[in-house]
Parts: structure tokens; sequence; C-alpha cells
């Protein structure tokens, strides 16, 4: 484990206070892998929730992601509602992209994982940041969504562990490991801001997948 100390000073007014992050001890890779699934159910648990609230009626039920538990003191909730408030103008961006995809391939339960990690390999085409790691849980988060409503139950949990075994499996793990954990995810907004939207563009992001695949 390493241990690091960051200092910030955000953009803000004449004598307002900087921000001074805390010490931070880096998790091994296989602790950010083991850590994974209970990010991506936190997190698909409130960006549920955001859509239940924008979207009113428009929002389909789906009961496997509204009876996710919650621990609120816990860093992993913590991490899974920063990510899904951070990330609401990347989900704007490609949301649609995704559901495009998805309505072009039908992800059935046996095909789903191949299709998962050719689409999540496809974000992650030209290196890694962390507006890549929120559109991957989104993606994940909408592919459950799109299966659960096509009548697969009890595939949330599957889609949890896809997403933990594409970070581990594609270095990924080891790249968060190195920003200091997920927990770094917390202060994102200070540390990221202009690079949260270095992502490839919907379009292109469509075009690579389909040029490296025979689907």
């Amino acid at each position: 484990m390493r241990i690091r100390r960051g200092f910030l000073t955000p953009a803000h007014p004449r004598g307002a206070a900087c921000l001074t992050l805390p010490i931070i001890v880096s998790p091994s890779e296989d602790q950010v892998a083991q850590e994974t699934e209970e990010v991506f159910r936190s997190y698909a648990f409130y960006r549920y929730q955001q859509e239940r609230e924008e979207g009113g009626g428009e929002v389909p039920m789906d009961p496997e992601i509204a009876e996710i538990q919650q621990e609120p003191g816990s860093t992993s909730n913590q991490v899974g509602r920063r990510l899904a408030i951070i990330g609401d103008d990347i989900n704007m961006r490609y949301d649609a992209e995704f559901q495009n995809m998805l309505k072009t391939l039908q992800p059935t339960k046996d095909n789903a994982y191949e299709y998962f990690t050719k689409i999540a390999s496809s974000l992650f085409d030209s290196g890694i940041n962390w507006g890549r790691v929120i559109a991957l849980l989104g993606f994940g988060y909408r592919m459950a969504i799109h299966v659960y409503q096509h009548g697969v139950t009890g595939f949330l949990r599957s889609i949890a562990r896809y997403v933990a075994e594409f970070v581990l499996r594609n270095r990924i793990a080891q790249w968060i490991a190195d920003q200091g954990g997920w927990v770094i995810s917390i202060y994102l907004r200070y540390l990221h801001g202009p690079h949260l939207h270095d992502i490839w563009a919907p379009h292109k992001l469509f075009r690579i997948y389909f040029r490296n695949t025979s689907v």
C-alpha cells in the first residue's frame, strides 16, 4: 500500500479556503476489483433514483435496482452516489448511443457477457481516464435495465460481476488503485474536472465497436 496526501486549490473567490484532501492509502489492484461490484450496485441504485425523479412514469420500474440495499455511511455508497451525480452529463452524451447498440445487438443472458466486454473495450480503445470509467458504469447500468425489460430477471448481479471482471482483466483496477482507489472519486470534480469528458464521441464509439467485431 502507498500513502498519498493531496493538496488542492480549485478555482474559488479570493480569500476562500482551499480544499485539502485527506490522507489516502492506495489500495491494491485486487482490493479495487473486490470493491467494484458494490460500487457498481450503488451507482446503479442512485442513477435509477435520479431517472425516476426526473422522468417519473416514463422510467419503467425495475425492482432489482430499486431494492438494492444501501449502507448510507459506507465508502461504496458514497462513491456510487458521487459518480452518479458527476456523471450525469456523461450519461446524457452516451445513453442514447448505448441504447441504440443494445437494440441492435439484442443481448440475451447467454451472450450478454460477450457483448458487454466488446463494447466496454471500445470505450478504452485509447486509454483510461475517469470519464471512461464512469461511462463503463453507465453502460453496465443501461444493459442491466435493457435485459430486465426483455424478461430476464436476476441479471443485475451478473452485470456487477462483468464490470468487476472487466476492470481487473484490463488493468483498469490497477489504474484506479494508482489514483488512490475508488474513494478518490469522491473528490473527482476537483481533481479531474477538465478530463471527465475526454471520451469518444458517441458516433465514433459506435464505429469503433463495429470495426472491432464480426457481430
